[in-house]
């Protein structure tokens, strides 16, 4: 096992912390963005019934701006959490990792329940998508809270 020290630890926690909150504060733009497409913008008919991942490529070419800005930040948001659990490995610190991996899974729902929402307007995928979207928003706070009093022990068969 490689050894770690103290300040390298402080710089991958410091690292994980910028990514969660940019992970936070894009979900929250994210959901803003979501709220003005159901409330302000008419889908395209020529997207009903297109399969899942069609539903990505009709909002992006399709869609009204707000659909197209909403749905290549949902996908941006997808490579944030990979960073985000790939740092978390890094640190060792399995609370961190199952958090940073809960704000991914909650992404990737928000984000498949988006692409079906498009294509099939189901109020049920609109629903999905927004407590998803919560979740991650939670999962990414927490992080941040736990890196600010000091959650992030020494790995199990690392030395400090």
């Amino acid at each position: 096992m490689t050894n770690t020290s103290p300040q390298r630890r402080g710089r991958g926690a410091s690292g994980l912390r910028a990514n969660a909150l940019a992970g936070l504060v894009m979900l929250l733009i994210e959901y803003s963005l979501g709220i003005s497409v159901n409330l302000y913008s008419k889908l395209p008919t020529s997207d009903a019934g297109k399969p899942l991942f069609a539903g990505l490529g009709a909002a992006v070419g399709n869609g009204p701006f707000l659909l197209a800005f909403h749905a290549v930040l949902g996908t941006l948001l997808l490579l944030t959490g990979v960073a985000a659990v790939v740092r978390a490995s890094r640190l060792g610190a399995r609370h961190l990792i199952a958090l940073s991996a809960g704000a991914l899974v909650a992404t990737l729902v928000a984000w498949l329940s988006g692409s079906e929402f498009v294509g099939h307007m189901k109020n049920s995928a609109s629903l999905t998508m927004a407590l998803a979207a919560a979740v991650a928003i939670l999962c990414y706070a927490l992080v941040i809270f736990v890196i600010g009093i000091g959650g992030v022990p020494h790995a199990a068969g690392r030395e400090a």
